[in-house]
């Protein structure tokens, strides 16, 4: 019997204890050998958020370019306000980027947030072929 996350979309990976105030690449999923990973979206889990005196939103990428991590999704601001917000994104509407095998599918905090605390927890949805 074929796993079901080769005939679903389904959660493939959890990653939990980002700093969202660092600057900073993150391993999120490697792409089993034999392989392609399609990503469909990701949702941020905030598991812990103190505001302080926050005036700055984290900006983050998604993908598996090893550059950049943003062939997925480039450069995108997420606001948090509070704990357990959770932030659903994809790329809707649009060519799905693959993964190779052996890629690795990653986070890359671009612009740290300047909350006094702001931890997340990212899970990684999509399926394989």
């Amino acid at each position: 019997m074929s796993a079901l996350n080769e005939y679903a979309i389904t959660k493939l990976a959890t990653i939990t204890g980002i700093d969202a105030k660092t600057v900073a690449v993150t391993s999120l999923y490697t792409v089993p050998a034999g392989k392609t990973f399609i990503p469909v979206f990701v949702v941020i889990r905030v598991t812990a958020f103190t505001v302080g005196a926050k005036g700055v939103q984290a900006v983050a990428s998604f993908g598996g370019n090893s550059a950049t991590f943003d062939d997925f999704l480039n450069t995108v601001t997420y606001t948090v306000a509070a704990v357990d917000t959770f932030i659903r994104d994809g790329v809707e509407d649009s060519a799905l980027v693959t993964q190779a095998a052996g890629d690795v599918f990653s986070l890359s905090i671009e612009t740290g947030s300047d909350a006094t605390t702001e931890t997340w927890a990212v899970d990684v949805f999509g399926y394989l072929l």
